[in-house]
């Protein structure tokens, strides 16, 4: 099943980013303070997977672009916990998350994936996604 994230969610998104950066010194507060941040803004959505626990989940967050004339949706994270990979999880989230963002009237669909993550590459094009650009990054503090 999937379905939004709750604050009761926090052990298991916490878990999953584990998972996604291992290692990544995570700080439970840090991603407490942006979960509260993605419940309260309407601009940012997070979707979960459930089976009996959640074992997947998806960021989303909304912006303004020119390019677009209009609203993008840009996937932050995706996260299948990696023993239920494979399986359909990943491809569900993002086909619930393309699904959502058309009836809200969102013209397209961005995805950052780190150059060495060659797996997800491979999920992206199969989904339909296309290799367009690099991203840059420079950590401020």
């Amino acid at each position: 099943m999937i379905r939004k994230v709750e604050r009761d969610d926090f052990t298991d998104c916490l878990r999953l980013f584990r998972e996604l950066w291992p290692s990544t010194p995570i700080n439970p507060s840090d991603v407490e303070r942006v979960l509260e941040r993605y419940l309260e803004d309407e601009n940012h959505e997070i979707f979960c997977y459930e089976e009996g626990r959640i074992i997947g989940l998806v960021t989303v967050t909304k912006r303004w672009t020119f390019l677009y004339g209009g609203r993008v949706a840009i996937i932050e994270e995706l996260i299948v916990e990696e023993r239920f990979r494979s399986r359909g999880i990943g491809q569900a989230l993002v086909e619930f998350v393309e699904q959502k963002m058309k009836q809200e009237g969102i013209k397209g669909i961005e995805v950052f994936s780190d150059f060495y993550r060659t797996r997800a590459h491979m999920f992206w094009e199969k989904m339909g996604y296309e290799k367009l650009a690099y991203q840059f990054r420079k950590k401020l503090i």
